[in-house]
């Protein structure tokens, strides 16, 4: 290639990042409280896990330990979900989020002493219910369903239709999967609530809690997904 030529995958690159950035000024506009929602749950867990941070504890055997691992790696995860979700790459946040509810599970079965190694989570114990949505997730994270393929790519431009190589703004469900994320956040923070009592007879705080509440009456009031009930502080 020349210097004053880029090369093909260069533009397309290029195309795709500058879609991107235009689905996330749209979602922004469109998702309005929902991104409040996701800061006040974020910052609730992370705010705890700080404070906790340092703090010595009795090690009490691979349920501690596992916990703690599956915590740290929900949360390394939390930046590329949230971003795959709000730049339209919904394929990819279908794999992220069905990642999400493995590791809540998993950390239920630490506390149940079910937790069996190299086993995928049993969804149904804390999420119970939650089947048809996990089911949602796995269709279009692997792409088994030809009908849902279609919908996350496909464009029409007058008389011409096909599939898009650029991210399609899908309001609907860019709001079902920001919901069900943030719910996701909103439930290792309560996981660790319990873990923190479990270790140090305290949990989530006053202000901690209330950022909770506030995280879960935004999913409600934006009818993106109906959370169960905020923890009691200690």
């Amino acid at each position: 290639m020349t210097k004053d030529r880029s090369s093909p995958a260069a533009v397309l690159m290029a195309n795709q990042l500058s879609k991107r950035n235009e689905v996330r000024t749209r979602w922004k506009k469109d998702a309005k409280d929902l991104l409040v929602a996701h800061e006040f749950a974020l910052s609730a867990i992370y705010r705890a896990i700080d404070r906790f941070s340092g703090r010595k504890f009795d090690p009490r055997g691979p349920s501690v330990e596992g916990r703690m691992s599956l915590t740290a790696q929900f949360l390394q995860g939390v930046e590329p979900c949230e971003v795959a979700i709000s730049e339209g790459l919904y394929s990819q946040a279908a794999a992220l989020l069905k990642q999400e509810i493995e590791t809540i599970e998993a950390m239920h079965e630490f506390v149940q002493g079910t937790r069996r190694e190299g086993r995928t989570p049993r969804i149904g114990g804390r999420l119970a219910g939650w089947g048809p949505i996990y089911g949602d997730m796995n269709a279009i994270a692997h792409v088994s369903r030809r009908d849902i393929t279609l919908q996350l790519v496909h464009v029409e431009l007058g008389d011409l239709a096909a599939p898009s190589l650029v991210p399609v703004y899908n309001y609907e469900l860019a709001k079902l999967m920001y919901g069900l994320h943030v719910f996701m956040i909103f439930d290792i923070a309560r996981l660790n609530h319990d873990l923190f009592q479990e270790l140090y007879g305290e949990g989530l705080d006053e202000e901690e809690l209330r950022w909770l509440f506030a995280a879960t009456r935004i999913l409600k009031d934006a009818g993106a997904v109906i959370p169960v009930e905020t923890p009691t502080s200690s």
